[in-house]
Order: structure tokens, then C-alpha cells, then sequence
């Protein structure tokens, strides 16, 4: 497990009025979350600020998404903001593992020792890179990720953003030689060799039929909530 996101960043990205996470957390029934300005919030250690703040960030920018998504978009954060390691976080899915292999690949690698070098050299630019990459990754899919990642590294011409270049084009190359070999998947509930699928224009999900049927029905229920 390894932890490069500058934690600091990551909060002041995600802030928001306390009423607002607290009306999400209540509605969402999210358990082991808090709010600023809860009394317990600054005696809690930023594993808890970072899924709590996440949880609601994501809500909010995708809010027809499966509570699943949010929960674990919430849990990378954490864990990266986890003193004791960030592993405990994270829950066992192929979606984390994913996610773990894009933010590696979007640092260049890391090095088992010396100190941490990322692309472009500014942790601050490189944190709200890499929160732009997950939201994409885990709502959106590979097609996402892969934009945020090649718009933030070409802006970089140092080597080590170079390098992640290079860990991006062998990521995506792999990944699309999976599906290749799988055929076509839901990106909702995982269906393979899908011989009719759709894909939307807006939100960039191919679903089989029913998962399709589904979403229809989500987007004509959702219903504008101010928070």
C-alpha cells in the first residue's frame, strides 16, 4: 500500500458547509461519518475526514451513482490519509485494485526507496490530479481516467512525468486488450460478452438492458434536492 496524496490538499478540495455533508450523510444513512464542526471531528485522525468529505463530494458531483461507487471513491481517499497504513480502508474489489494501479501509474512508479518524486514536482497539483482521476476511473470508467491523466501529465515535460506516460499508454493498452477478450461488460453489474449493449452520451456507462432500464428510470425519478 503506499500513500502520496498530500492529505492537506485533498480536504480543502473536498470542504464543504457542515450542514450540507450532514444532510448527506442523513440521507445517504452513511455510517461512520462525521462533519465539520461535529464535536469529535478534529479529535479524529484525516482517514475519517477524508471519507466522510468524500462520501459527500461525490454524491454531490454524481448523483445518480451507486452508493457502492461513493463508498469506494471515499475509502481511497482515506486511506490515504491513514496513519497506520491505509490498507484497513479499503475494501477487497477489483474497482480498488483498479484504482490503486492508475494513481501508481499516474506517479511514474515508485521507487521502494529514496524520496518521493511525482510528476511535475508540486504534491498540491499532483493530489487534485489524481482526485480528478479517481472520480473518473470509478463513475466513469477507463476512457475517463485515461483523459485526466494524459491532460495533467502533458503539462509536464520532467522525466518522471515522462515515465508516467509511458505506465499510462501500457495501462490503458492492457486494459483494453481485456476487454478484447471479454467482450463487451456492464460497467453496472459486471455482465460480460453482452451481445446488445448501450452507451451514454453523458454519462459514459455501457449497460446491458436492464441496467440500462434502470438507469432510465433513475434519471426521470432524480429530482433536483439543494443541500
Amino acid at each position: 500500500m503506499f500513500q502520496i496524496l498530500d492529505t492537506a490538499t485533498l480536504l480543502r478540495l473536498m470542504d464543504a458547509a457542515p450542514e450540507a455533508v450532514l444532510d448527506t450523510i442523513e440521507h445517504g444513512e452513511w455510517s461512520g461519518c462525521l462533519w465539520p464542526g461535529h464535536p469529535e471531528w478534529e479529535m479524529h485522525e484525516a482517514c475519517v475526514q477524508l471519507y466522510s468529505l468524500g462520501v459527500h463530494y461525490f454524491t454531490v458531483r454524481q448523483p445518480t451513482a451507486e452508493a457502492r461507487q461513493y463508498a469506494i471513491a471515499a475509502q481511497l481517499l482515506a486511506s490515504q490519509g491513514c496513519p497506520q497504513g491505509g490498507v484497513a480502508h479499503l475494501d477487497v474489489d477489483a474497482r480498488v485494485d483498479q484504482a490503486l494501479l492508475w494513481l501508481w501509474a499516474l506517479a511514474g512508479g515508485l521507487e521502494a526507496t529514496g524520496p518521493l518524486v511525482l510528476p511535475g514536482n508540486d504534491p498540491a497539483a499532483f493530489a487534485t490530479a489524481a482526485l480528478a482521476l479517481i472520480e473518473g476511473l470509478i463513475f466513469h470508467g477507463e476512457a475517463a481516467a485515461h483523459q485526466v491523466a494524459m491532460t495533467f501529465l502533458q503539462a509536464h515535460p520532467d522525466a518522471q512525468a515522462q515515465r508516467a506516460l509511458e505506465l499510462v499508454a501500457t495501462l490503458t493498452r492492457r486494459e483494453m486488450a481485456q476487454t478484447v477478450d471479454l467482450g463487451t461488460t456492464c460497467s453496472r453489474c459486471g455482465a460480460e460478452g453482452l451481445d446488445m449493449w448501450y452507451t451514454g452520451q453523458t454519462w459514459g456507462e455501457t449497460l446491458c438492458e436492464p441496467c440500462y432500464e434502470v438507469r432510465v428510470a433513475e434519471g426521470q425519478a432524480q429530482q433536483p434536492r439543494a443541500l
